[in-house]
Parts: structure tokens; C-alpha cells; sequence
């Protein structure tokens, strides 16, 4: 009994620790995009005119770079670091666990076809990193092929 009782503990406690590795709960997000130039539409938009927090949301181009920031709920369900309104056209096909490390692909339904993704993320306490690969077809009819590179924090408890 008295070898069992600590081979016990030592399974309870990896287990609390393999369920702690991924904080649920809402996290925020910046996420660089390479090889996107701002669309024509807004080349004359001025975002200036726009409440604080919806400017907030707006990405931000820099020659060829897109960065935007984002916030998303993060369940055991839902690993996967995404914005909330790419549930109304995007699908997760595959989602992945190894430990503090998600893989996953999902499919999405633009304007100009299908756009695939397969994607990498490793979290870290209060921390995560993600790499996505995305290919499709750009408004030109052009194939496109870009990388997501995002980081996330740990803000909290999900909001009610």
C-alpha cells in the first residue's frame, strides 16, 4: 500500500499538469501576415473619423505586411488561436493535442474560392506562438500562398 499511495500521487499530479499546460480562457492575440498589401477599398479610408475601439480592431498595413490584434475565448473544445467571425465562414477539419503543442487545418469560405490552412501552436503558461500556412486564391484570381505568425497572452477568465 505504501508504494502504491505515491505512484497514485505522481499520476494525479502529471495528469493536473498535462490539463494545466493550456490556459482556457480568454487570450489576445497579434497576428503578422506576410506578403498581403492593403486592399484598394481602403487606400482613402480614414479610420481616424472611428471610435478608439473599433480602430483598435482594424489591421494595420506596412508595405507588404498586414498585423492585426484579436481576442478569442479558449476552450478545451476550441484550441485553435482564431477570431470569433471566422466561425461564420471558417471550418476546423483537424484539431490536433500533443501536450502544450495544437495542429490543426481548417477550411475557409471566401469571396474567391476555398482557402486552406494547416497551422502550429505552442503554448507556454501564460504565452503562446502559431505559425499558419494559408493557400488559395486571391481577388485576382491568383494563386495565393501566405504565412500567419501569431502571438498570444493570457488576459483571463472568459467574459460572460
Amino acid at each position: 500500500m505504501r508504494k502504491l499511495v505515491p505512484a497514485l500521487l505522481i499520476g494525479i499530479f502529471s495528469g493536473t499538469a498535462f490539463a494545466a499546460d493550456i490556459h482556457e480562457g480568454q487570450w489576445r492575440y497579434t497576428m503578422t501576415v506576410d506578403g498581403m498589401t492593403m486592399p484598394p477599398e481602403m487606400k482613402n479610408f480614414d479610420p481616424s473619423k472611428l471610435p478608439p475601439e473599433v480602430r483598435a480592431k482594424l489591421p494595420q498595413f506596412s508595405g507588404n505586411t498586414m498585423t492585426m490584434n484579436f481576442q478569442h475565448c479558449l476552450t478545451e473544445a476550441d484550441l485553435v488561436p482564431r477570431q470569433n467571425n471566422d466561425r461564420e465562414h471558417c471550418t476546423i477539419t483537424r484539431m490536433d493535442r500533443h501536450g502544450s503543442r495544437i495542429d490543426w487545418a481548417s477550411v475557409c469560405d471566401t469571396p474567391h474560392g476555398k482557402m486552406n490552412a494547416e497551422g502550429t501552436a505552442t503554448y507556454s503558461g501564460d504565452s503562446m506562438t502559431a505559425t499558419t500556412h494559408m493557400t488559395g486564391t486571391g481577388e485576382n484570381g491568383k494563386p495565393l500562398n501566405l504565412t500567419q505568425h501569431i502571438t498570444g497572452q493570457y488576459v483571463g477568465a472568459c467574459p460572460k
